[in-house]
């Protein structure tokens, strides 16, 4: 089952976003069940401190209440062999602190990351699917 990283879900949510439509499409082919997926729960993480960055608090629950409800969206725990596959991943290819994490956990899954970040291209043994190809 592919991990959607975060580029795809914040997207979605948010309808300025130059890729929501595109986003908007992917998850609602996995809404018909067309599409499974991961979420890393790191992601929620990330969430809450981009929103807090930017002064998004007042979104932050609801937010986190419509990715709560996605349907047929697995959250994938941390645990700590993923923590430890993403600090090598982050010195072995300078992946950002969050990037390592979804790589980290696509790996540990079955490789494969839905993003618009070819950042992913780089890792060994990871497929990246553009998001307008899913």
């Amino acid at each position: 089952m592919p991990l959607v990283e975060n580029d795809v879900l914040f997207a979605l949510l948010n309808s300025g976003d130059r890729n929501h439509e595109v986003a908007r499409r992917l998850f609602g082919r996995i809404r018909d069940g067309e599409l499974s997926a991961e979420l890393s729960s790191v992601a929620l993480v990330e969430m809450e401190l981009v929103y807090m960055s930017e002064g998004l608090g007042g979104r932050l629950v609801g937010d986190l209440a419509a990715v709560a409800d996605l349907p047929n969206v697995e959250v994938v725990p941390l645990t700590p062999d993923v923590a430890v596959a993403a600090a090598y991943l982050r010195e072995a290819h300078g992946l950002t602190f969050f990037d390592s994490h979804y790589a980290a956990t696509a790996l540990a899954g079955d490789g494969v990351i839905v993003s618009f970040d070819k950042a992913y291209d780089i890792v060994p043994g990871l497929t990246r699917i553009d998001p307008e190809k899913a």
